[in-house]
């Protein structure tokens, strides 16, 4: 039996579907298809008559069990379909509010950009904050260093007792580090940018701290002056040959270091521990030797110290009873042999140093060769002052040294067993004892003249042959690779009659050619007396040595190359060449008389000469001869 719901009891709308199907399948109810018996009285007495009971098939299960089996299906099936329904409810109801919100903002943005007045106002505000970024360096800075931004920093460090550059002092800020130069500056890269302290240290010296910020760029610090706190000690520094201030002159004692001002004072500040008594100290300057002695701590009052030229002076002697070669400071100390003599040597030695570089190249017969006839051979040695090594370059019948050319050493070889119709009976090498290559620069028959001259080879080449087409004046670079002919006749002579002209000799005329000039120009006199002149550039090009004779005396000249006027440092007796320059103020000249041949050392800032030693008389660039 099924109950039927009260009337008052509201079925659920979604079940309405389901009774009526239900009732499909079950037929009508018994109260439905069954009339109500009429009502009879009741006889307390009469026995009620068992109820009749149904008869029901074995095999056929009850009729409960298969409507309920039924209906729980139809329930089942229904149910599915309606939380089915209700998932794509939710579902729906989670998707709505996402697809709004995406549609809102752009709404929203698209109501920003119409509205002209909201978006400047907006785009005017961004700028303004990230002006006030940048304005503001903690912000700046750090963004900057985040994407790895990075700057340079340099500072100058100066004694504060002396306000000089100090060397080796370290220097660290924005995270790195570096120590001055001789000029007292540190430069540091890869630096950050931002507030940063920076700290500069040195033994026998107060660290300096200070706070700097460094910015996008270079950050020169400036000058930065530390105080001394270890114990002082003064030196006087002097030229040996003029007695004038040396400035820049620097003492060192291990880590300590100063430098000396323009009167040639040197404070120098150490750092002594224990029961030290001394320190060693060297005093170097650019161009002079070192100077090496014991500091005496007990002693506080200033000490000279005398500055000797630095290079050496290269000369023969004979005292021995052969031609050594030596080399010698110019004080006359640390005098050493470096090749010794074989006896072999005529009087004809030539010896020219390189004006700059600690070489030297010498022509003698030392070696003792002869070619097929017999004729000793001229040997061409090139000598390493550096470590005393030498190497030889050529021999020949004859060889004449021209000049030097930066690493290029000018000479005239004349071939050796060469016939006097050979052609190139005549060589000009040039070679370059730094890369060790030798070029021939010209060839000949015979030269009439060679002249070096501002870096540049004139040579006149002789008409042996009637009919030679490259007879004439010729100018070539010390390399060979610019060659001009400036003159095609035959050039009997060429006067160096100034610094910068030449008067040339052609048969019985006379030509004139200047050193700017293209070409040589025809003169319609005769030069008076004419006499060649040597000059000998110093390293810095601005004076240039050359020898006159005048009243029977040698007479030593600077010319000066910017004013073009001469100035006369010496005059005296048997004053000759060869002189030579040691550096751009301070030169070597000889005296050959009967009495002595000696080298000289001569500052042209003053003082006195000095003399180095006795020599032999060789050589040097002088005058073309012929042979």
């Amino acid at each position: 039996m099924h109950d039927t719901p009260p009337d008052d009891v509201d079925t659920p709308p979604g079940n309405e579907a389901l009774d009526h199907h239900v009732k499909e399948l079950m037929g009508p109810s018994p109260t439905e298809t069954e009339p109500t018996p009429p009502e009879t009285a009741k006889n307390d007495d009469e026995p009620v008559p068992p109820a009749p009971q149904s008869v029901i098939e074995p095999d056929s299960p009850p009729e409960d069990v298969a409507t309920e089996g039924a209906v729980d299906d139809i329930a089942a099936k229904e149910g599915d379909e309606v939380l089915a329904a209700e998932d794509a409810e939710v579902a729906k109801a989670f998707e709505q509010p996402k697809k709004s919100k995406l549609v809102a903002v752009k709404q929203f943005f698209k109501k920003w950009w119409d509205n002209p007045k909201a978006r400047w106002a907006t785009i005017a505000g961004l700028v303004a904050v990230l002006i006030l970024i940048i304005a503001l360096p903690v912000t700046r800075y750090f963004l900057l260093n985040s994407v790895g931004v990075r700057g340079k920093a340099s500072v100058i460090v100066l004694d504060d007792s002396t306000q000089l550059p100090l060397k080796n002092v370290q220097v660290s800020v924005g995270g790195q580090s570096s120590k001055t130069d001789s000029n007292g500056v540190a430069n540091l890269a890869h630096v950050k940018l931002g507030h940063s302290e920076l700290v500069i240290s040195k033994p026998a010296f107060a660290t300096e701290k200070q706070g700097v910020t460094l910015g996008w760029g270079s950050n020169p610090l400036g000058s930065r002056p530390i105080t001394a706190v270890g114990a002082q000690y003064t030196f006087v520094v002097k030229d040996w040959l003029s007695g004038k201030p040396v400035p820049k002159a620097e003492a060192a004692s291990g880590d300590a270091n100063a430098q000396s001002d323009k009167n040639g004072k040197i404070v120098l500040t150490v750092d002594v521990k224990g029961d030290v008594t001394s320190l060693p100290v060297s005093i170097s300057a650019s161009n002079y030797r070192t100077e090496k002695l014991a500091l005496d701590l007990s002693l506080k009052a200033p000490q000279a110290v005398n500055m000797v030229p630095g290079r050496r002076q290269v000369f023969v002697s004979n005292r021995s009873g052969k031609d050594d070669l030596y080399k010698i400071d110019v004080d006359g100390k640390n005098e050493k042999l470096i090749l010794a003599g074989t006896g072999s040597e005529q009087d004809n030695i030539a010896l020219v140093p390189h004006p700059t570089d600690e070489v030297a190249a010498m022509v003698s017969t030392r070696d003792n060769v002869h070619n097929g006839d017999g004729f000793l051979l001229s040997t061409l040695t090139l000598v390493d002052l550096s470590d005393d090594t030498t190497s030889t370059l050529a021999q020949s019948e004859r060889i004449q040294l021209v000049g030097w050319v930066g690493s290029r050493l000018i000479y005239v070889q004349i071939a050796a067993g060469a016939s006097a119709t050979n052609p190139k009976r005549y060589l000009l090498i040039s070679y370059d004892y730094k890369d060790k290559v030798k070029d021939e620069l010209a060839s000949a028959n015979s030269f009439n003249d060679v002249i070096l001259v501002g870096g540049n080879i004139y040579y006149s080449q002789a008409s042996t042959f009637a009919t030679d087409p490259n007879t004439g004046l010729y100018k070539t670079s010390a390399d060979g690779k610019i060659k001009k002919p400036l003159l095609s006749q035959e050039v009997w002579n060429i006067f160096r009659v100034s610094y910068s002209t030449f008067d040339l000799s052609v048969q019985q005329n006379w030509y004139q050619y200047n050193l700017s000039d293209l070409l040589p120009t025809k003169l319609s006199t005769v030069p008076a007396n004419p006499k060649s002149r040597v000059y000998l550039d110093s390293p810095d090009g601005k004076h240039s040595l050359w020898v006159d004779q005048r009243d029977g005396k040698g007479v030593l000249l600077s010319y000066d190359t910017t004013a073009k006027t001469d100035k006369v440092l010496l005059s005296q007796s048997g004053l000759s060449y060869p002189v030579r320059w040691l550096s751009n103020n301070t030169l070597i000249y000889r005296i050959h008389t009967p009495s002595e041949t000696t080298d000289y050392v001569l500052n042209t800032d003053g003082g006195q000469p000095h003399k180095i030693r006795d020599v032999f008389n060789t050589a040097g660039l002088e005058l073309w001869y012929y042979y």
